[in-house]
């Protein structure tokens, strides 16, 4: 009775114990699904909260927006484009002000699977990325935008044409715009990211620098479409200018990073005296070796006083200890020997390899 009631009780406490890294696993994922989940909670509350607020001023981001064009008219075509125009912009107003908090819900999120020192890189880089960013929107704002609506709306009208557009094109004109400047803006954290993956050369940047101009004036042709040359100028020369600082950081960092010239020297001179024991190894393997040919020929050769069968059982034991020893001292001692050597050789071998019927019983002979 004892035994059948201790039997369920040892099945359950088995499968305890092979469900248990399972149920972890699923535990652990769960707790990772929780973990997502309120942070895009608390990154949509943010949003949430901030087009609230830029809801209470729609007129004055209505006047900011509106600034650049200069007292361009604007029209929208369907009824509902003043309400569609007004919740888009407090909608990317709440974007644009919950960027800090969307980093920082981003960086907790992925902050176990770091450690300290890309921890503390990773939050340089989202330091320097959102000032660089806000520094890429303010020179579009200020500087690029004006010039590419002033040629775009005033360059083509005339008497008999006349611009006529809508609030939400030029609303999605203006936020690409600024987002193709903040991103411009990014060339010194994306080369110097590069840098921490595979280290970049300076001299190597510099012969580069060409491409990087005309694709620079590429880009500021196509952010701002004008013929003159001073409006690509102004779009160009901040791109240009982020490159060549870029080079200059990662030759600071570069040089920072490298090996002192101590530990260069003694590099150097470990490693010439490794090459001087390899060579010293290699002429001593070669003396042995010649040593070990000369020993081969001199066992090899025939006594003129000793008997031949002596000489034939002898032979071979020294030239295979030879040969064993030194796989090239069998060419040379095949030159050296008589035309009987091959034959005398098979034979020993034939000899040695015979099995022995010493202590056996022989065969009645039929």
């Amino acid at each position: 009775m004892a035994r059948t009631k201790n039997k369920p009780t040892r099945r359950r406490s088995n499968r305890s114990q092979i469900h248990k890294p399972v149920q972890a696993e699923k535990l652990a994922f769960i707790a990772h699904v929780h973990e997502l989940r309120k942070r895009l909670f608390y990154i949509a509350a943010a949003v949430g909260v901030f087009a609230g607020l830029a809801y209470s001023i729609e007129n004055q981001l209505t006047a900011w927006l509106l600034k650049p064009a200069a007292g361009q008219q604007f029209i929208y075509t369907t009824p509902g484009g003043g309400f569609d125009f007004l919740f888009k912009l407090c909608l990317y107003s709440g974007i644009a002000a919950s960027i800090p908090v969307i980093v920082y819900h981003i960086f907790r999120y992925i902050h176990p699977l770091l450690k300290e020192e890309s921890r503390r890189f990773m939050l340089g880089c989202t330091v320097w990325s959102s000032l660089l960013a806000m520094t890429g929107i303010a020179f579009g704002y200020f500087v690029g935008l004006p010039a590419a609506m002033h040629f775009l709306l005033q360059s083509f009208s005339s008497d008999q044409i006349s611009a006529l557009i809508t609030i939400q094109s030029y609303m999605t004109f203006v936020l690409v715009y600024l987002l193709g400047s903040a991103l411009l803006f990014q060339l010194p954290l994306i080369l110097i990211l590069i840098n921490r993956i595979k280290p970049l050369k300076p001299s190597m940047l510099m012969r580069q620098q060409r491409w990087v101009i005309l694709g620079a004036f590429i880009a500021g042709a196509i952010i701002s479409p004008t013929p003159d040359i001073r409006n690509q100028a102004m779009l160009s020369g901040p791109i240009i200018l982020m490159y060549e600082m870029s080079i200059v950081i990662i030759w600071m960092l570069n040089r920072r990073h490298r090996t002192p010239r101590r530990v260069v020297e003694m590099r150097k001179h470990d490693a010439e005296l490794q090459a001087e024991r390899q060579q010293k190894f290699e002429e001593a393997r070669r003396a042995l070796r010649e040593t070990l040919m000369m020993q081969g020929a001199n066992i090899t050769q025939p006594s003129r006083h000793s008997n031949t069968k002596n000489s034939a059982n002898t032979r071979p034991l020294g030239y295979t200890m030879v040969a064993a020893a030194n796989p090239g001292v069998q060419a040379t001692s095949n030159t050296v020997q008589g035309p009987g050597v091959a034959s005398r050789q098979r034979r020993y071998l034939q000899d040695f390899t015979r099995p022995s019927y010493s202590g056996r019983l022989a065969r009645p002979t039929p």
